[in-house]
């Protein structure tokens, strides 16, 4: 919005739709030769030739996915296109393009949607999608951006949550509940910031750059992904971390009709989590890292026969293994201990 001090924005009225709707897809370059046709017609035309076509949405809302008094407008871009691509990805397919649909208010301008998709052809060029397709409208309640990507994956590549088995082991492509401290921390300082917290002091985020990043701009772990296929490796299951661990690994484990274990001591959980829950004794890093979310992180499983191949060759933390259904979902704690394994919502073994 226009301040006093700041510079002068451009209220949307005076460009209309389909002048903004312009102004924004110039900024896109096709670089798929799958894309058929981009931005500019009725609709988008790919040909991903004899591939199967993979599929997922991204929705998000104001007040409910991201707050804006913290949250940039490009970040709210590059981490609902990162999303949706992230779960394309997590069905062992390559996002190709990005379909984008935004409703916002009056108080928006010209100059906040160029920031806002700023972030999205910012996500789309690091994990080599297009931009096909966007459409903007009014609403009454602020912002909504929906994403929604599609891909390409071989047949024999198409990785499920149902194909986990007994035995297998459950990965990590990396750390948990750092995204969920990062909030934790901007939510603090927000308090700060309005008087609510009743501290003399101005916010404070120096030291926790990591677990800000983590969630104000997720990566996904595309290099990992690619290396497995390189190596022919596939993944018996696999999902998107987007509601915590806990929450992943009752997800596949339901889709499989399987039982898991993880072991507390083999969860990764990083150093500023840890830093950051000394200054707030209410906030667990373990708590954080099963059920904080918008970790953005795969977990998957893969047969135990390449558990060495996997311990030299990759980067990847190899957190429990697949067990019968009568066993259930567990968390074994180091010192033998094992507790069901829940997730707030879902629906428990």
């Amino acid at each position: 919005m226009n301040t006093k001090n700041g510079p002068q924005k451009t209220p949307i009225r005076e460009w209309g739709k389909q002048s903004l709707i312009d102004r924004l897809s110039a900024r896109f370059t096709l670089r798929n030769p799958s894309t058929v046709q981009g931005p500019g017609d009725d609709a988008s035309v790919a040909c991903f030739s004899e591939s199967l076509t993979v599929s997922a949405q991204k929705l998000s809302l104001e007040g409910i996915d991201f707050d804006l008094s913290y949250f940039p407008l490009k970040f709210v871009g590059y981490k609902t296109a990162v999303h949706a691509m992230g779960q394309v990805m997590a069905m062992n397919a390559h996002p190709m393009q990005l379909l984008v649909c935004a409703g916002v208010s009056q108080r928006f301008y010209v100059e906040d949607l160029d920031e806002l998709f700023l972030g999205i052809e910012a996500a789309a060029h690091t994990y080599g999608a297009d931009i096909a397709f966007l459409d903007i409208q009014s609403s009454y309640t602020g912002l909504t951006l929906a994403v929604t990507a599609s891909g390409d994956c071989d047949a024999g590549l198409l990785t499920r949550r149902s194909g986990a088995r007994d035995t297998d082991l459950i990965c990590l492509s990396g750390n948990v509940g750092a995204a969920y401290m990062g909030l934790q921390l901007l939510e603090r300082e927000k308090r700060v910031f309005t008087g609510e917290a009743k501290k003399d002091e101005l916010p404070n985020l120096e030291g926790y750059e990591y677990i800000l990043e983590r969630y104000l701009k997720p990566e996904l772990p595309k290099a990992l992904l690619d290396n497995l296929k390189a190596d022919d490796v596939i993944p018996t299951s696999m999902c998107l971390l987007t509601n915590g661990l806990s929450d992943g690994i009752l997800r596949i484990a339901k889709a499989s009709g399987t039982g898991a274990k993880v072991f507390v001591n083999k969860i990764p959980i990083a150093r500023q989590c840890y830093e950051f829950a000394e200054t707030e004794k209410n906030v667990s890093p373990l708590v954080a890292a099963l059920n904080g979310g918008d970790d953005f992180q795969m977990l998957f499983t893969l047969p135990l026969s390449l558990y060495d191949t996997l311990a030299k060759e990759y980067s990847l933390d190899m957190i429990g293994h697949i067990c019968d259904a009568s066993v259930g979902c567990r968390l074994i704690t180091p010192d033998g201990r094992s507790f069901p394994l829940e997730s707030p919502g879902f629906e428990n073994f």
